[in-house]
């Protein structure tokens, strides 16, 4: 068995390693669809043609685009991610500046997120009828039907325009991640509320969790050794999703709140056409979405030796 599990890891590794350089190679040439030319915005519109052309020499955009490609790969290889055509530094340095802010508006939001609605889900499931279940099943219309943006404007127009109790924008102080944590918070809630009260019911309703309680073993024991266990793989696939998701930016957001993330600087990156810039955030996304799908699949193999044995057979 373990040794099927490392065979599975494998290849899973190694389709993920040609997944992030497809989506890399993708992203290279979208970029560079894009209207606008760089040399010309940092040029300014007063500048001559002659400017203009001087720049897009210095940053090596006059070459071919296959020179262009392998620069950037040999560069990635070396660790170079190249330097921001906006900011003039590297662009590693722009990334690590803005990283934590955006991690730390993701774990919070997603902490919020899981301890309402785990178990608001749970209750929802084990009454169907009563008030919590239908509370559940409000959270979960709205979550998924509320634009994002919209809630952050009304929250900001409570807690900070009217009760004045809470800043609307920036990062200078703890207070400043409550608003734009609650506002990804209430979209994830939605989404994690009802995967985990339909998980639950299906649990519930399988021939051995209905046997057990048949036996007359207690209902706290069925649920935490059995249901929560079987429930917990379609669980851990939203949070997985939804923490890669909180993390590739929150874009609208970091925006509304002006919240100092990679999400603004990616806005930023493409309106001043930094292509370098924009192709560093997208690697560190598109790489943290790998790696997060390859560990959310190895701990389906871990919590349930049945998925480690379908996987194996249809890898």
């Amino acid at each position: 068995m373990a040794s099927n599990l490392f065979t599975y890891v494998f290849f899973r590794s190694l389709q993920s390693f040609v997944t992030f350089f497809g989506a890399l190679l993708l992203f290279f040439f979208i970029v560079r669809i894009l209207p606008g030319d760089p040399a010309r915005l940092l040029a300014g519109p007063e500048a001559s043609e002659e400017d203009v052309a001087r720049i897009r020499e210095l940053l090596g955009l006059n070459k071919p685009i296959y020179e262009q490609l392998f620069s950037y790969i040999t560069g990635i290889l070396r660790g170079d991610l190249g330097v921001s055509l906006k900011y003039g530094t590297p662009v590693l340095h722009e990334i690590l500046a803005r990283l934590p802010y955006t991690i730390a508006l993701a774990l919070v939001a997603e902490a919020i997120a899981i301890a309402i609605a785990v178990p608001l889900g749970v209750l929802a499931a084990l009454k169907p009828r009563s008030v919590i279940a239908y509370l559940a099943s409000t959270l979960g219309i709205l979550g998924a039907s509320l634009p994002v943006f919209w809630v952050g404007l009304m929250l900001i127009f409570i807690f900070a325009v009217e009760l004045r109790v809470l800043p609307s924008s920036g990062a200078e102080s703890p207070k400043h991640i409550i608003l734009p944590a609650l506002t990804l918070s209430f979209f994830l809630m939605g989404n994690l509320t009802r995967i985990t009260r339909a998980a639950v019911l299906e649990a519930l309703s399988s021939n051995h969790i209905l046997t057990a309680i048949a036996k007359g073993l207690p209902l706290n024991k069925v649920l935490v050794r059995h249901v929560l266990r079987i429930s917990l793989i379609p669980i851990l696939t939203v949070i997985s999703l939804q923490l890669g998701a909180l993390l590739g930016g929150a874009i609208i957001t970091e925006t509304v709140f002006a919240w100092p993330g990679i999400g603004s600087l990616l806005v930023d990156s493409l309106f001043f056409r930094d292509y370098v810039l924009a192709q560093g955030i997208i690697m560190l996304v598109v790489g943290f979405f790998i790696v997060l799908n390859l560990l959310t699949d190895i701990a389906y193999a871990l919590v349930d030796p049945r998925v480690r044995e379908i996987l194996w057979r249809i890898r």
